[in-house]
């Protein structure tokens, strides 16, 4: 393959591997002859991929066709879903919240289909078409209405006849937008370009919807997953305007949030465990690619995560992750014995120090997937749940962290008694040494305890006169063990000089590895506090220094220490 030069390769499904059918040399020959592929029906899928050799000899590989030509004789249906927003007002039905709904009711659609929700509601065809499916819209608006008018107490007629209402109006505006001879086009990929041009023929509400429109149509012409992202990717620029970056952050949102469609960027992964675990690094702006054609979309997209310019996309990766943590696909299909194992790496994963990365709802979507690895089911799996995972993790400030999220999520009423008797557990140990390990150092020993305690005081699901009691008995560890090693004596050791006897003291406040105002601090507190109300403190401090110029530094960095205690000379 010479520089600058494309190849196209039309690649065929057979079983589970792809495997290279014929090959051509412009994009539109190949498209032609995979859709002759596709028309034979003899394979699981066909798909053209465009090769093309940079001018550094990279080469990057992308597919801009794809077919499945078997899933046109299977009758699409919904996938069941158990929630749905309730939406009073047609323009409620475009929110996140509501796309997400969408894409999860016709997720077996839109994958046949290869659309986005945000291209299925703003394209006049693709609304139609969907509603000429057979039985598949009535289905869809009967269960969203059931689920609303249950929640909200109304009649389910009186819902579904709204809902049909909503859809019908936005039929009608998606279709009056497109017929509008003034609507532009995303020729030169400028979307700051295209928002001012809309702004000319659109009144100030209607601006993001009209913008959309002509998104939604540009990405229409790209019939596969990676196509799309590909197509995002060329139209998004870090200099974007913000709103028009939150255009773009609704669009790869709605693409991340069709399984295959993320199934395709991920890569291919050897179980579910592992691809949760990449998830969370996409998450977090860093995941790397498994194709190498990627590489380029991927440094952008993480890139502007980590800035936090994708607030949507990452709302929709992270109920990604809930719902498929919470279910019951096993993460280790192939080695049903690693499925312990499978969990505990997912759950470290998700640990940080101040909580798990997403929250209370991760606490909870842990403890359902805990169900699944017990033998019996019901509510008495999910109370034994508890602690299946509290052993799972065994370390102390995991335990307790997770425990205080448990009782701040959706499962914290219902399970409160076993929450609080696994902090019991946790608390009720003889020394430091049962929730650190002896070989620590001594301040990393009495921050764990210190972790463990502020855990217990941001803990809304237990009551303030249990959640007292436990944090007292954590105060008095801590006291104990103070005492018991003397690590205020060594610090104020006699034979020491004054400046250095008072900065080590300050110096073990300032690093706040005891509780604020717990027995333990005031027990340090008080030692620093009878150095400084010594007469002439500071005269005294500074007479040991020998080296007169260090004198001026000493006295900057003491009175820094003394600052962030609170403390002042001569007073408490």
């Amino acid at each position: 393959m010479g520089e600058g030069r494309a190849n196209f390769e039309i690649q065929v499904q057979r079983a589970e591997h792809w495997t290279i059918e014929e090959e051509r040399d412009s994009e539109a020959a190949a498209r032609a002859a995979a859709k002759a592929l596709a028309g034979k029906k003899q394979f699981k899928g066909v798909r053209v991929v465009k090769y093309w050799q940079r001018a550094d000899g990279v080469v990057t590989e992308t597919v801009v066709f794809s077919a499945t030509p078997t899933q046109t004789e299977t009758k699409v249906t919904i996938s069941q879903i158990d929630t749905a927003p309730f939406c009073k007002r047609t323009r409620e039905y475009y929110r996140l919240e509501s796309r997400d709904t969408i894409g999860r009711l016709f997720r077996k659609y839109l994958e046949q289909v290869i659309l986005t929700p945000t291209e299925l509601i703003h394209s006049y065809k693709a609304l139609r078409k969907v509603q000429e499916v057979d039985g598949l819209y009535p289905s869809a608006v009967d269960r969203v209405a059931s689920l609303q008018a249950q929640a909200a107490q109304l009649d389910s007629k009186e819902r579904r006849d709204d809902v049909y209402k909503a859809v019908s109006n936005m039929t009608r505006r998606v279709q009056e937008v497109e017929k509008n001879p003034r609507l532009p086009t995303l020729k030169d990929g400028d979307l700051d370009k295209l928002i001012t041009s809309v702004e000319d023929i659109a009144g100030p509400d209607d601006i993001d919807f009209y913008a959309l429109v002509v998104l939604s149509r540009d990405l229409m012409q790209h019939d596969s997953w990676l196509g799309k992202l590909d197509r995002l990717v060329q139209l998004t620029t870090p200099e974007l305007a913000d709103r028009t970056m939150g255009l773009l952050d609704g669009v790869y949102a709605d693409l991340f949030g069709i399984p295959t469609a993320l199934q395709e960027v991920l890569g291919p992964k050897n179980n579910l465990a592992d691809a949760l675990c990449s998830i969370v690094d996409l998450w977090e702006g860093r995941l790397i690619g498994a194709h190498s054609d990627l590489t380029q979309q991927l440094a952008l997209i993480n890139k502007l995560i980590g800035e936090d310019r994708l607030k949507d996309t990452k709302r929709s990766l992270m109920e990604r992750l809930w719902r498929q943590l919470a279910s019951s696909q096993p993460l280790h299909r192939s080695d049903p014995a690693r499925e312990r194992e499978a969990f505990r790496d997912v759950a470290n994963r998700l640990f940080r120090p101040d909580g798990f990365l997403g929250g209370p709802a991760t606490a909870a979507a842990l403890t359902r997937r805990y169900v699944f690895l017990q033998e019996s089911g019901g509510k008495a799996a999910l109370q034994a749940s508890v602690e299946g995972v509290y052993l799972t993790m065994t370390d102390s400030l995991f335990r307790m962290v997770y425990l205080q999220q448990l009782s701040e999520s959706e499962l914290g009423e219902e399970l409160a008694a076993k929450i609080e008797q696994h902090m019991m557990r946790l608390i009720n140990v003889k020394s430091i040494d049962d929730i650190a390990p002896p070989t620590w150092p001594h301040t990393d020993r009495m921050l764990r305890a210190t972790r463990i305690y502020d855990s217990l005081a941001n803990c809304a699901g237990v009551t303030p006169e249990t959640r007292r009691k436990m944090q007292a008995h954590i105060d008095k560890l801590l006291v104990n063990y103070i005492e018991h090693k003397g690590l205020i004596a060594r610090l104020d050791d006699p034979q020491a000089p004054l400046y250095k006897r008072a900065t080590r003291l300050l110096e073990f406040s300032a690093a706040r590895v005891l509780p604020h105002g717990s027995d333990a601090h005031r027990l340090a507190r008080s030692r620093i506090v009878e150095l400084l109300k010594q007469p002439n403190f500071e005269i005294h401090f500074v007479q040991s220094i020998e080296d007169k110029s260090r004198i001026e530094p000493t006295l900057r960095h003491l009175h820094g220490l003394m600052a962030k205690g609170g403390f002042r000379p001569g007073k408490e």
